[in-house]
């Protein structure tokens, strides 16, 4: 890779008050760019014994053309300790510009990146106070993103500069602004059209009188040439930049020539030992420079000759140096895109730093002096770091607070202001483990207010709000942090002690009598509680068990007359205190239906005979699952037997034992079924028929079914014409009938076909199957709908309408409906659909 050139431009110095000295000074300034270091060497020395005459910004001048020159000499780190030294004084903008730019592109030659990329970092916050000067250091910007492989931000830095620079009358300046568009072109590899600049660059540089930059650009000619192939051109350039190099005595770019000339003669196959005597030197110069990417060309080069020449085992060689100055010259670009993205991370930064700036030169010509606007702007800094400092404690404060207030909302019941029912059982278990680690006693209590929903109905909701409020500041005066106590839900309260059973009657005595009456709007009302209660006799695995036993208590004192206390296995206590024998269980089944909505459809007996069972088995889907579960948390979910690819009639059989089996053990039994529980169910007629004979009382509650949905939301009436319901495997297996002038409807119309009972998707052969045995009665394009009840009121019913014959491409679900209206005939006899009321928009 060619090495960096040194990318310089001028402006004129300020006024001097030796007019002599200062056009000694230009000069000198003159001759650094048009003629070969030596000579302005030499005009440097002449100025040296007058150095104390000059001014201090002449004398930077001075020693900012020794160092460029110690620098073109070949002692680059040298120079860039110099220029970032001289950085360090009070320079002119223009200088401190010019002397960025020439730092930059030294600090890229021997390949420190880091100080690279923060000099470009601290010269892009002096752009715009020097037009020719900022167009120099947006060349070196564009030249550092080239390096990191930024090729399209540097082609576009490139412009830029050229831009600002074609509208001025530099000739200079427009010549370097060429070279460095023509060099991110280059390492785009866009061959001719960095061609074409590398033309006008010399054309320009040739205007300005700057030999170094003639050269460079004719080396650039070559290289692209090369590039492309045409080799004999390429070396006929390479030679003029190799000799003007060596002329102005500039030997990085002679060096880089070199290169060129070497390729050129190798690749057009003639003076291959001048080639060698090139290389081998050019390898000497850049292993002193440790340049890897220049010593992998190198030895490529060397390889490509030795194959030329037949020498395979040295070809061999000299790829296996090249590969590894390869990876060694990776390293150095991973190095330097690291720079980069650290220069990109600051990007925001520098560009408010600039926005400051030119915020500054605005405010300028209001300032008095440079020194009110430093303790403006020290006041400013300080104030905004008060207020900062305020506003962030005040933020902390609130922060706090509300972390505070949203752990105690997230721990209480809202209502009650006691624990929730997660906070009960979390802090209950660690209650739990530490009493039985201690052996202490220790006993649940699960209470709730008797009758409570008359409360509401009698009395409105904010009575019964008001009566769990005061129940709840009753049971924390009583519990006295003796305990956890709780809301569970509703109004069903937990109390955790660790004592025994008598402690906690004790406890719910007192409570009992501190319960008294209530007045809400002027109405006075009292209330009642039952309570059940369990001691931990070791026989409780955990917390939840122990729960349950005290909530089954609670039942037990439900049914015992209410307003009284009963201990598991135990007996009750009654309101006035003298004991009563707690009821025996009476154990029973009894159905119920959710409906197709359980928030809209269930029924008030249903939500009765839900709370009131001793074993409540759900089968319903997920939304009424939920909300039954929060009635009663330890609900059965009968869903858990299904599984995909097992049979539905074992899982029936399973569902079947499980129900029979509590209600053979003398429970309550609640079982919940998906709508009717007796429309298109099995199970839940087989356990009440089950149930009956083994002589248990057994009954079910109906509810609202799909096909009761259906009917309203088509706006059909079973009525009008008849109706045949059945499931379509039935239908299809069994080959009935429809009876055409009347509605036919085909439930489960997406497992048609399926004898296994394992399927729960649909499946085009069982529906086209289907299709083909209606179309016996009904014509193809015969309108159909698919339909699918709500099962929220927040959802819409799914009627899809669609030709009979398109039935096998629909979407299914599981519970999806075929609805086939009936043929109506016409006059001449001809079949016409019905067609139902069209579902109205919510």
């Amino acid at each position: 890779m060619p090495i960096a050139l040194l990318l310089l431009a001028f402006a004129p110095a300020p006024a001097s008050a030796s007019a002599a000295l200062e056009a000694e000074v230009r000069e000198l300034e003159r001759l650094s760019v048009t003629a070969p270091w030596r000579e302005s060497g030499a005009k440097i020395e002449a100025l040296a014994s007058r150095l104390d005459a000059l001014t201090p910004d002449q004398r930077h001048r001075v020693e900012f053309v020794r160092l460029r020159n110690l620098a073109l000499a070949g002692d680059q780190p040298a120079a860039l300790a110099g220029l970032t030294g001289l950085l360090q004084q009070d320079l002119s903008a223009s200088l401190r510009l010019r002397v960025h730019a020439t730092a930059i592109n030294i600090a890229a030659n021997v390949e420190d990146w880091s100080l690279a990329f923060a000099l470009l970092g601290e010269g892009l916050s002096s752009l715009g106070q020097d037009p020719g000067e900022s167009a120099r250091l947006l060349g070196v910007a564009s030249y550092l993103h080239t390096l990191v492989g930024e090729t399209g931000k540097a082609r576009e830095l490139a412009l830029q500069a050229l831009g600002l620079v074609e509208s001025g009358s530099d000739p200079r300046a427009l010549c370097l602004a060429l070279g460095d568009v023509a060099l991110a072109e280059d390492h785009a590899r866009n061959y001719r059209e960095a061609e074409t600049w590398r033309h006008r660059q010399i054309e320009a540089c040739t205007r300005a009188g700057d030999p170094v930059f003639v050269a460079n650009g004719k080396y650039g000619v070559g290289k692209m040439l090369a590039g492309q192939g045409r080799h004999a051109e390429a070396l006929e350039w390479g030679r003029q930049a190799l000799a003007e190099f060596e002329a102005v005595g500039f030997e990085a770019g002679a060096w880089s020539a070199r290169l060129v000339v070497a390729e050129s003669l190798i690749e057009s196959n003639r003076g291959l030992e001048e080639a060698r005597a090139l290389l081998i030197d050019t390898l000497r110069y850049y292993r002193e420079q440790e340049s890897d990417l220049a010593i992998a060309e190198t030895r490529g080069l060397l390889a490509r000759l030795a194959e030329r020449s037949g020498d395979l085992a040295a070809a061999l060689a000299h790829f296996k140096e090249a590969m590894s100055a390869a990876e060694a010259a990776e390293r150095d670009a991973r190095e330097r895109r690291l720079a980069y993205l650290q220069v990109e991370f600051d990007t925001r930064l520098k560009e408010q730093q600039i926005a400051l700036l030119q915020a500054e030169q605005e405010l300028a010509a209001l300032q008095v002096t440079a020194t009110k606007r430093r303790q403006l702007l020290l006041w400013m800094g300080m104030l905004g770091l008060l207020v900062t400092a305020i506003l962030l404690a005040v933020l902390l404060r609130r922060s706090f607070r509300e972390r505070r207030r949203y752990r105690w909302q997230s721990e209480r019941d809202s209502l009650t202001r006691l624990y929730n029912y997660q906070q009960v059982r979390k802090l209950g278990q660690a209650m739990f483990a530490r009493a039985r680690e201690t052996g202490r006693p220790f006993t649940a209590i699960v209470a709730d207010i008797d009758l409570f929903k008359q409360v509401n109905d009698r009395h409105g909701h904010a009575a019964g709000d008001e009566a769990l409020r005061s129940l709840g500041a009753w049971i924390g005066e009583a519990v006295d942090g003796r305990g956890i106590a709780g809301r569970s839900g509703g109004d069903e309260f937990t109390i955790l002690l660790e004592t025994d059973a008598a402690g906690a009657e004790a406890l719910l005595q007192r409570l009992r009598a501190r319960i008294g009456p209530i007045t809400v709007f002027g109405r006075t009302f009292g209330f009642s509680i039952s309570s059940g209660v369990c001691q931990a006799d070791g026989q409780a695995a955990d917390l939840e068990q122990l729960i349950h036993e005290a909530d089954q208590a609670l039942y037990r004192a439900k049914h015992g007359g209410r307003d009284r206390v009963v201990c598991a296995n135990g007996e009750a206590q009654e309101a006035h205190g003298a004991p009563a024998a707690a009821s025996a269980s009476a154990g029973g089944l009894v159905v119920v239906g959710s409906g197709i909505q359980f928030g809209r459809h269930v029924s008030e007996r249903a939500l009765s005979e839900i709370r009131e069972a001793e074993v409540v088995f759900c089968l319903a889907d997920p939304f009424a699952l939920g909300m039954i579960a929060g009635l009663r948390p330890d609900t059965v979910n009968l869903g858990l037997h299904y599984a995909e690819g097992k049979d539905r009639r074992q899982t029936y059989r399973e569902i079947d034992a499980a129900i029979m089996a509590q209600v053979r053990a003398g429970k309550r039994v609640c079982a919940v079924f998906y709508g009717h529980p007796g429309v298109f169910a099995d199970v839940p007629h087989r356990v009440v028929r089950k149930a009956r004979e083994a002589g248990i009382p057994a009954r079910m509650e109906p509810g609202i079914s799909a096909e009761a949905c259906l009917y309203a939301d088509l706006g059909i009436d079973p009525g009008a014409h008849g109706v045949q319901s059945l499931e379509a495997t039935q239908f299809l297996v069994e080959e009935r009938r429809p009876e055409t002038a009347g509605l036919l409807l085909l439930w489960q119309v997406a497992l048609a076909g399926d004898l296994s009972c394992t399927r729960f998707h649909a499946e085009r052969e069982g529906l086209q199957a289907l299709v083909d045995r209606l179309l016996r009665w009904y014509p193809p394009d015969h309108e159909v709908i698919l339909y699918e009840a709500a099962r929220l009121p927040i959802e819409t019913p799914r009627a899809e309408r669609l030709p009979l014959r398109d039935l096998p491409d629909a979407h299914y679900e599981e519970y999806t409906t075929l609805v086939i209206p009936p043929l109506a005939r016409g006059p001449q006899g001809a079949s016409t659909p019905v067609d139902p009321a069209p579902i109205p928009k919510p």
